[in-house]
């Protein structure tokens, strides 16, 4: 799993390559892009949304829990000395309190959310042109 490459195409607008998708990200106007395109911030509450659905769906499945539907949000609530992320998950099927909890417990161990949680090293090489 890697990002392979970045292209500018327009003021701070990029399209990012990752296998075979591309994706486009920007900024806000205010900030000198043109909001053609979700925000880096916003691809990482993406990026804890979809891996949260995609594990709590893959669990429930193996397990033979009707959860017929989930739905997450995601929002950055503080970015700085302190870093902080809300997610509410609302959980679609006839459950019982226990297949809930069980599902709410297993949302904490997606791939994402113990990446973020646990924090991460950080190596930059330049590499020539």
């Amino acid at each position: 799993m890697s990002v392979e490459s970045t292209h500018l195409l327009n003021k701070l607008s990029f399209e990012v390559k990752s296998r075979k998708f591309t994706v486009n990200t920007d900024v806000v106007e205010k900030l000198g892009g043109d909001d053609s395109a979700p925000d880096p911030h916003q691809y990482l509450e993406i990026a804890l949304a979809s891996c949260t659905s995609i594990t709590v769906m893959m669990y429930a499945k193996r397990k033979g829990i009707p959860l017929d539907d989930i739905n997450v949000s995601i929002h950055i609530t503080a970015e700085g000395e302190v870093n902080a992320i809300s997610r509410g998950v609302q959980l679609i099927g006839n459950l019982t309190q226990e297949q809930k909890d069980s599902l709410i417990a297993i949302a904490e161990k997606c791939p994402i959310h113990r990446i973020l949680s646990r924090g991460a090293q950080i190596t930059t090489t330049l590499k020539e042109a």
